[in-house]
């Protein structure tokens, strides 16, 4: 959950082994490892939104470094990952991944 919305569901399995919405992804990154000492826990940049202004399009936005124009706009709806897991993330999108392609493309 981010903003008291629920972003990403599915099996204890799936979201740990394959973590979908960038927000899971950050959470999981933070956790501490066993057996490493010394090391910095990775943080997540930015602040928690404030939910006494209802926030408009995706409310981890603005702490997302993958962030879409389209998530400052709209709230993602959730997108089927597979038939047990669900993520509420416009990466998820076929016209992201099109654009995501496209982009790579130019790159090589």
């Amino acid at each position: 959950m981010y903003a008291g919305e629920i972003v990403e569901l599915g099996m204890c399995e799936e979201i740990f082994s394959v973590p979908q919405h960038p927000y899971t992804k950050a959470l999981l990154a933070s956790l501490p490892q066993l057996g490493v000492k010394g090391e910095d826990l990775f943080s997540i940049k930015g602040t928690p939104p404030n939910l006494l202004v209802t926030p408009v399009g995706d409310a981890f936005a603005p702490r997302n470094p993958y962030a879409l124009k389209a998530d400052f706009k709209a709230a993602p709806p959730f997108f089927e990952v597979s038939p047990t897991h669900k993520a509420k993330t416009w990466l998820l999108d076929e016209r992201a991944k099109k654009a995501a392609d496209s982009e790579a493309g130019k790159k090589e």
